[in-house]
């Protein structure tokens, strides 16, 4: 090869580097912060929102880190994940701080890093300890990591939401509540770091009964920015719709519930459930995202139960006689019991006749499809669009209560409205004030105070069933044993209020469902009537024995004194008319 061929081949090498780097240039320029200025890459990461400083803070030590992994961080990091779980296992907590902190550095953006270890210092690593107060410390030190993890990844909802739940689950239902609580509240350090954060802790949103940052309410906060973030546009990933919407307002509901159960039992519950209340009704009337072509909105079931019943009389009527001729036929159908039920006046219907209807007005309806195919020429068109909607209306219905038992929306609809009731918070505040009597030893004042709250629990139960599935349905039921023991009785009488739902918790059945309760109650007094005429009749028959035997005796004894004053009044008779004879 003579040095001619060498120079052109390095002139050829020279003039495809330069044309390579030309594209890269084009690529990757950098921009200079306006809109669309810079390379292809940089215009895409501005479209899609996934430059760093789009996606959250800029760590420059996260930046070094991935540069000093020379390409191979997914396996540095898979090296940090086993050293930090040999740390944990070791009790090596300084150590296992740093592995967790380089692996943040690492993968800042995968937000299972920020879950997984908050998670592994707040449950694991916290119940190492023996005093509730480091075990706090280790749940702060999780708290503080998430909100690290979301100052990192503000467009990361899951993030967002699992920090907010995070407040209110392992503070607010860790077997240290009541200390974690009380020591969340005086944690003025962490007050200013969430404050910092955007989080209002000094705000009405945020202050309990004691003008103090309530875990629940602080909670609530976080899930309320994860809310807003999806409302700009973000997406929900790794999580359901109705469960990421669900949680903000339950935590109002379990902040309600927290405070009543520390003794916080006036107005300011009342105030606590109230809002809870419209929160859980917003809940409802928000637009949830499905699987399906459309949203739903939870608290619209009945307007959609009515919509179709509209729908239904429109078809009824457009069918007209068709319609009528194709029901009686199926009304000829039915067996003869059940149409004789049918055709009996509705005041002449028994009770069970009354129960029987819904389904036999279900069994009598034909089919809509099979009514439109008998239908003239000219009417199947305004049927078929109207069977259209109907069906739409179907799938809505079908999908909603679907979402709603899914999440037991009607027990937290029900719980809400009926704790805000002052009789609710007057009864549990009576339980309250008996058990403490108890404890005191003041006999005949916990008795009175608890025969009160029970005739109060036995007229909101009546009105609110679902209650007797609440979690306060066993403490109740434990303050009925002890008020069994008080009395010094094992059983207890006929006309005890509670009677139907302690017999009902003592077979089992009181976390069931309110429909058990209802069954139950019903049957307990129509075997209490049963009972009750079984003794009126017993009654009458003793009675009607008693008067018969006491006319009996009354007949034996009556008639030897008949027959001896008789004889008597005849010889008083017959000695005073004799001298006048």
């Amino acid at each position: 090869m003579n040095q001619s061929t060498a120079f052109r081949r390095k002139i050829i090498y020279l003039v495809i580097l330069v044309a390579t780097l030309v594209p890269l240039y084009l690529l990757g320029q950098p921009s200079d912060g306006t809109p669309d200025s810079g390379g292809q890459l940089a215009t895409m990461r501005q479209e899609f929102g996934i430059a760093e400083s789009d996606l959250g803070e800029i760590s420059p030590a996260s930046e070094t880190m991935k540069l000093a992994s020379l390409g191979l961080r997914g396996v540095a990091a898979t090296l940090l994940w086993e050293k930090a779980h040999k740390y944990r296992v070791l009790h090596e907590w300084d150590r296992l701080k740093a592995a967790l902190n380089n692996i943040a550095l690492l993968q800042p953006h995968y937000d299972k890093v920020w879950e997984h270890q908050a998670h592994n210092l707040a449950y694991n690593v916290s119940v190492e300890f023996d005093d509730y107060r480091q075990r706090y410390e280790m749940v702060r030190e999780g708290t503080e990591f998430l909100t690290r993890g979301v100052r990192q990844n503000r467009k990361a909802p899951r993030l967002i939401w699992y920090t907010g739940w995070f407040y209110g689950q392992k503070i607010g239902m860790s077997d240290e509540k009541r200390q974690f609580r009380r020591l969340f509240a005086d944690d003025t350090v962490l007050h200013d770091s969430l404050a910092n954060e955007g989080i209002a802790v000094d705000s009405s949103e945020a202050l309990g009964p004691f003008q103090k940052p309530d875990n629940w309410l602080v909670g609530r906060l976080w899930l309320n920015h994860g809310y807003d973030v999806v409302d700009a546009g973000v997406e929900i990933r790794r999580q359901t719709p109705i469960n990421f919407y669900e949680t903000g307002p339950k935590w109002s509901i379990k902040h309600a519930e927290a405070i009543e159960n520390e003794g916080v039992l006036d107005q300011r519950a009342i105030s606590a459930w109230t809002k809870a209340s419209e929160n859980w009704d917003r809940f409802g009337k928000r637009s949830i995202p499905t699987l399906a072509r459309f949203t739903v909105k939870l608290g619209s079931l009945s307007d959609l139960l009515n919509e179709r019943g509209e729908l239904a009389e429109k078809f009824r009527k457009l069918a007209g006689q068709v319609y009528l001729d194709m029901r009686q036929e199926k009304v000829d159908q039915l067996p003869i019991d059940m149409r004789n039920v049918y055709e009996k006046d509705p005041d002449q219907r028994t009770e069970a006749g009354k129960e029987a209807m819904p389904n036999i007005l279900a069994a009598i309806e034909p089919n809509f499809q099979d009514v439109a195919q008998r239908l003239p020429t000219e009417k199947q068109l305004p049927a078929l669009q109207i069977l259209d909607e109907i069906d739409d209306l179907d799938q809505r219905i079908q999908k909603t209560d679907g979402l709603r038992k899914q999440i037991n929306y009607v027990y937290w609809e029900s719980l809400s409205m009926a704790e805000q009731e002052d009789r609710t918070v007057k009864a549990r505040k009576l339980i309250y004030d008996a058990e403490k009597a108890n404890r005191e030893a003041e006999v005949d004042l916990a008795i009175k105070l608890y025969l009160e709250a029970f005739q109060i629990w036995y007229e909101i139960f009546e009105d609110y069933p679902v209650l007797t599935i609440d979690d306060s349905a066993e403490d109740l039921y434990a303050s009925i044993r002890r008020y069994m023991i008080m009395i010094d009785s094992e059983e207890l009488s006929e006309d005890f209020p509670l009677s139907g739902f302690a017999e009902m918790m003592e077979q089992g059945l009181g976390r069931t469902s309110p429909e058990s309760y209802e069954r139950f109650r019903k049957e307990q007094e129509e075997l209490a009537a049963k009972r009750q005429k079984e003794l009126e009749e017993e009654e009458r028959r003793r009675e009607a024995e008693a008067a018969k035997e006491m006319k009996a005796a009354e007949e034996k004894d009556e008639t030897p004194k008949d027959e001896t004053t008789e004889g008597e009044g005849d010889g008083e008779a017959e000695e005073s008319e004799s001298p006048a004879q």
